[in-house]
C-alpha cells in the first residue's frame, strides 16, 4: 500500500507542476554512423548508380603502343566505388600501361602510376592480390580497387601505353554514384616514384605535397642490386614540416610488418606480393593500406625511405604513395619514362635455381627446428654451393659452426657473411648461437663491439 501512495505522490506532483517546468520529451536517438561497409548496407545510401563499360563498346578495345585511352569521362558530382581494368599483352605492359586519373579539371593527374605498381604487384611481374582495397586476379591480369574516388565536377580516367606493343585484351568497368559531395571533396591520390639508381647518401623522396589531408599507404618495390638484406633503412615522416609529428620515423622492414625478412603474403591490409630472397637481380614488392590508421596532416606532408643503412645500397626502388586530400597536389619528382622503369627480370635459370635454393632453406629451417644440427650444416653448405652469395645462409652455417665448438670456422664464415652484406650486426651480437665466440677479440670487431 505505502509503494501505491508513494506513486500517486509523484503523479499528482507531476500534474501540479508549472508547464515551464516541465522537461520537453527527448527525441529518438538517431542510429549511429556505420563503421563497416557491411554495416553501410542497413543504412539508406545515397546517390544514383552509373557505370562506364568497355562492353558498351563496338569490338574489342585496342590501346595502340604509343597510344592513349580515355576509358571514363564521368561528369560530377560523384563517388567512384570501384574501377576494374582487365588486360593482356606483353610482358613489360606491367610497367608500360600508365593509369592517370584526374579530378575536376585538374591539369596535373592526381593518380599516375603503371598500373602493376598501382596495384601493388611489383615491378613488372606477373603476381596476384587479395587485400580490402584492391584485388589482383587472373595470373596479375584483372585489377580492381575500391578505394572510395570523390568529385565534385568531373572523373577523367586515362590509360597511356608507353611500351612498344598493341594490347591483344584489354576491359574495364567503373562503378560510380551521382551524388553530391562536398565543393572541394578529399580527392584521391596515388603517385608513382623510383630511383634506378638511388643517389649516394640521400634518401628518397616517396610523397611531398601541401594542403589538408590524410596518407593512407604505401606499396614500395626493390630490386637488390648487390647481396644483402632488402629493407634496411628507415622510413620518414614529417607531418606539417615537423619531422617529430605523425609516426616520425622507423624501420623500413617493420612499416611492412617483416621483421623476420620478406614472405610472400598478401593480407588485408598488409603484405608481400614478390620475394624472391636478398639475391641480385631479386625483387620484392610490399604493401601497407593504412585505412584502419591513416596518418591525418593539415598543411603539408612528406614522406621519405631510405635505401639501405646510412643511404649506401644502390638497390633499383620505386614506390607508390596513396593519400586524399584537397585539391590536386602538384607533381613533386619528373615521371620515370618507360624504359628506365623496365627493370631486367632474373631469367629462368636463375628462378630455377632460386626455387631450389628455397627448398633447401625450408629444409634447413625444418631440421634446426628438429635440432637436427647435421643435417641443417649438410643442407646449409649445400646451400651455399647453390648460391656462394647469399649472406644469410653464411651467416646461419656460422652459427651452426659455432653450435658445433668449430670457432675458426664460425668466425672465418661470419666474416664471410659480413663482407657478402649481412648487416643485423645488433642481431648478431646477442645472437645465442654465437656464444662460443662472444670473447674472441675478433668477434667483437666483427659486429662493431671493439675497434
Amino acid at each position: 500500500m505505502r509503494s501505491s501512495l508513494f506513486l500517486l505522490a509523484l503523479l499528482t506532483a507531476s500534474l501540479a507542476a508549472p508547464v515551464h517546468a516541465r522537461k520537453k520529451a527527448e527525441p529518438a536517438p538517431a542510429a549511429p554512423p556505420a563503421t563497416t561497409a557491411l554495416e553501410t548496407l542497413t543504412h539508406p545510401i545515397d546517390g544514383t548508380f552509373g557505370r562506364v563499360t568497355s562492353a558498351d563498346k563496338t569490338g574489342d578495345p585496342v590501346l595502340e603502343a604509343g597510344g592513349s585511352l580515355t576509358i571514363a569521362n564521368i561528369a560530377g558530382p560523384g563517388v567512384i566505388d570501384r574501377l576494374h581494368i582487365a588486360i593482356e599483352g606483353s610482358d613489360t605492359f606491367w610497367r608500360d600501361i600508365v593509369v592517370r586519373i584526374s579530378w575536376d579539371g585538374g591539369t596535373t593527374p592526381a593518380v599516375e602510376a603503371p598500373i602493376g605498381d598501382l596495384f601493388a604487384v611489383g615491378p613488372g611481374a606477373r603476381q596476384t592480390l587479395q587485400s580490402v582495397p584492391m584485388s589482383v586476379q587472373a595470373g596479375g591480369r584483372s585489377f580492381t580497387s575500391l578505394w572510395k574516388m570523390p568529385f565534385a565536377s568531373n572523373a577523367t580516367i586515362v590509360l597511356d601505353n608507353e611500351g612498344v606493343h598493341d594490347t591483344r585484351v584489354l576491359a574495364w568497368e567503373v562503378n560510380y554514384r551521382s551524388v553530391p559531395v562536398a565543393a572541394d571533396p578529399l580527392h584521391f591520390h596515388a603517385r608513382y616514384t623510383q630511383a634506378n639508381p638511388p643517389e649516394p647518401d640521400v634518401p628518397i623522396t616517396v610523397l611531398r605535397t601541401s594542403g589538408q589531408g590524410h596518407y593512407v599507404g604505401m606499396a614500395l618495390s626493390v630490386q637488390s642490386t648487390e647481396p644483402g638484406n632488402v629493407g634496411t633503412g628507415k622510413i620518414k615522416f614529417s607531418v606539417d614540416g615537423d619531422a617529430a609529428r605523425g609516426p616520425g620515423s622507423q624501420p623500413l622492414i617493420r612499416y611492412f610488418g617483416a621483421l623476420f625478412g620478406a614472405n610472400k603474403t598478401t593480407g588485408p591490409w598488409v603484405g608481400t606480393t614478390l620475394a624472391e630472397g636478398n639475391r641480385v637481380q631479386a625483387r620484392t614488392s610490399f604493401y601497407r593500406f593504412q585505412v584502419n590508421d591513416p596518418v591525418p596532416f593539415t598543411s603539408s606532408m612528406e614522406v621519405t625511405v631510405d635505401h639501405g643503412p646510412d643511404n649506401q645500397r644502390m638497390d633499383r626502388m620505386s614506390a607508390v604513395t596513396y593519400w586524399y586530400q584537397t585539391g590536386t597536389a602538384s607533381a613533386f619528382g619528373k615521371f620515370a619514362a618507360a624504359r628506365d622503369r623496365r627493370w631486367p627480370s632474373p631469367s629462368d635459370e636463375e628462378l630455377a635455381l632460386w626455387k631450389r635454393a628455397d627448398d633447401v632453406d625450408e629444409e634447413i629451417v625444418d631440421a634446426y627446428r628438429r635440432m637436427d644440427l647435421d643435417t641443417a650444416r649438410a643442407l646449409l653448405e649445400e646451400l651455399i654451393k647453390l648460391e656462394p652469395k647469399n649472406a644469410v645462409a653464411t651467416y646461419n652455417l656460422a652459427c651452426l659452426y659455432s653450435l658445433n665448438d668449430e670457432q675458426d670456422k664460425a668466425l672465418h664464415m661470419l666474416e664471410s657473411a659480413i663482407e657478402l652484406g649481412f648487416s643485423e650486426l645488433s642481431f648478431a651480437r646477442h645472437d645465442p648461437d654465437l656464444k662460443a665466440l662472444h670473447d674472441h677479440e675478433r668477434f667483437k670487431m666483427l659486429v662493431g663491439l671493439s675497434e
